[in-house]
């Protein structure tokens, strides 16, 4: 196992390297100047832009840019902000924190509804519940996330009245009223995942529920409670699990779409924000985290499967 990581870690260093290559040369690629948007957008005077070009690093050739990048990165420093002069790594982790509250929440409500739902669909195979729950799956696919988000807002915000439809409260300066900030978010992404994890728990399921040793957990007399959850999840769940891991990856990126309906000042809103800001520093180290974030997980998730599939052995 110890093996095994050390052998991942070592082998995600050049995945990470390319990745920091694509990022610097995509965001140099942007179009406008982060010099001249830093100083207003509106400068007579040439020498003070020249100042503040050599000040941001952007009078050096697009190399040296680049290996002083990597210098930094190695030292553990993603720089300063241009915007806001907050150090970029601190900044990144404080928006981080937002967005992994809500996709931790919601991945958790999503495996909670969709791994039983999945089971008992594939139990009730050819049944009015099991077309009810493939119908209620196909409906919810349907249905892009970012409306979800609004009609729930329009719904639960605006007509009710039960929660707020705008602004964030962390739920360690205030719990309860945290909750009621992070409910509508937190549903609109979990209704997203629940679907599409339902429908791959239920094909896994339907593949090994006519496996020979499902079979004879059945004739020994077994319940069949005890039969689905000892027998067919743990080898169902392979399928699923993958699906959990790219999901949540993706998720933990930054779901900026969720965030800027919800305004929730989560990494998803940092990027965009550093997109139209043309905040190099906080840009590339945001996408970079974002590359480290795939990595880590999809290391976590193979993990995973040993615990899941028995058939898998990590050396």
């Amino acid at each position: 196992m110890i093996l095994f990581v050390l052998r991942r870690i070592l082998m995600s260093v050049p995945t990470l390297i390319i990745v920091a290559v694509i990022i610097f040369c995509l965001v140099r690629a942007l179009p406008g100047d982060a010099a001249l948007m830093m100083l207003g957008g509106n400068i007579d005077d040439e020498s003070t832009l020249e100042m503040m070009r050599h000040q941001l690093g952007l009078d050096q050739p697009l190399p040296v840019q680049f290996m002083a990048w990597l210098r930094e990165i190695f030292s553990g420093n993603l720089g300063i902000s241009v915007r806001t002069g907050q150090p970029v790594g601190e900044l990144i982790l404080d928006r981080f924190s937002v967005t992994a509250t809500v996709v931790l929440l919601a991945m958790a409500s999503a495996l909670a509804v969709s791994i039983p739902a999945g089971l008992f669909a594939a139990h009730r195979h050819n049944t009015r519940a099991d077309y009810a729950i493939v119908v209620a799956t196909i409906l919810k696919l349907s249905m892009p996330s970012f409306w979800v988000g609004l009609m729930l807002l329009v719904l639960f915000g605006a007509i009710l009245g039960w929660l707020p439809t705008v602004g964030y409260v962390s739920v360690s300066q205030d719990f309860g009223l945290g909750v009621t900030y992070l409910i509508l978010p937190v549903t609109s992404l979990a209704l997203s995942e629940i679907a599409v994890m339902t429908r791959m728990m239920r094909a896994g399921s339907l593949e090994v529920m006519n496996r020979d040793y499902v079979t004879h957990a059945r004739a020994k007399g077994l319940p069949e409670r005890q039969v689905l959850w000892r027998h067919v999840f743990p080898n169902a769940f392979a399928p699923t699990l993958t699906m959990v891991g790219i999901a949540l990856a993706g998720l933990l990126a930054g779901a900026a779409v969720t965030e800027t309906v919800f305004t929730l000042p989560g990494l998803g809103k940092l990027l965009v924000d550093s997109i139209y800001g043309r905040d190099y520093p906080v840009l590339q180290g945001a996408l970079l985290f974002i590359a480290a974030v795939y990595v880590v997980t999809n290391l976590l998730i193979d993990i995973a499967y040993s615990f899941f599939d028995p058939k898998v052995r990590l050396s």
